[in-house]
């Protein structure tokens, strides 16, 4: 008896678990429907669902990203790329993932991150072309930027403006003029004459 309890118990879990797949799989597909048709807010809404059940689905959290990222959340969008990259299994779907980070990260004017990110991307799939133009681009403004700030570092902190300039020089006109008085004083011409 025990063991007819202990099967129909494992057979009830199988059920449920492939029912759960089906309805999971349903969920996905409409809400990829809806991402395709530009509903990318009922679509979040549905990857929502389906990461309630299964915080590990790495193509939902990928297709979640990817919603955020069309509705130009991009902080929120690059953490969800990042956590589908973290729990896939796929090389292809983690390249993807940290390729779409960059992404993010660049339009957040992030390019350390975008960087990393790309490089990531790189080391999983290094016949991505648009990983590696965008890493090149991603490095080349990193390098711009990191000029500028050194440029601007060189220039004078507080330039004088005409007004100030003015009131400097009278200030050293007239130490000047004082320091010629105290001059003439401690400068007096030397009585020559003989007094014998």
């Amino acid at each position: 008896m025990k063991i007819i309890y202990i099967i129909f118990t494992c057979l009830l879990l199988f059920f449920q678990a492939t029912a759960q797949n089906k309805t999971e799989e349903a969920l996905l597909y409409k809400a990829n429907q809806l991402y395709q048709s530009g509903n990318y807010s009922e679509a979040q809404s549905l990857y929502d669902k389906i990461l309630a059940t299964n915080p590990n689905n790495s193509i939902a959290l990928f297709n979640k990203a990817n919603a955020l990222q069309q509705q130009k959340n991009y902080d929120a969008a690059a953490k969800q790329f990042q956590q589908a990259a973290l729990t896939s299994n796929n090389a292809s779907l983690k390249a993807k993932a940290y390729y779409n980070t960059g992404v993010a990260a660049i339009k957040q004017q992030q390019l350390g991150d975008a960087i990393q990110a790309f490089k990531e991307s790189l080391l999983l799939n290094p016949n991505s072309d648009s990983a590696r133009n965008n890493l090149q681009k991603a490095l080349n403004e990193q390098k711009k930027n990191e000029q500028q700030q050194n440029n601007q570092q060189k220039q004078p902190k507080n330039p004088l403006n005409k007004q100030q300039a003015d009131n400097l020089l009278n200030q050293l006109r007239q130490q000047e003029k004082e320091l010629q008085q105290y001059e003439k004083q401690k400068i007096k011409p030397v009585n020559t004459e003989k007094d014998w």
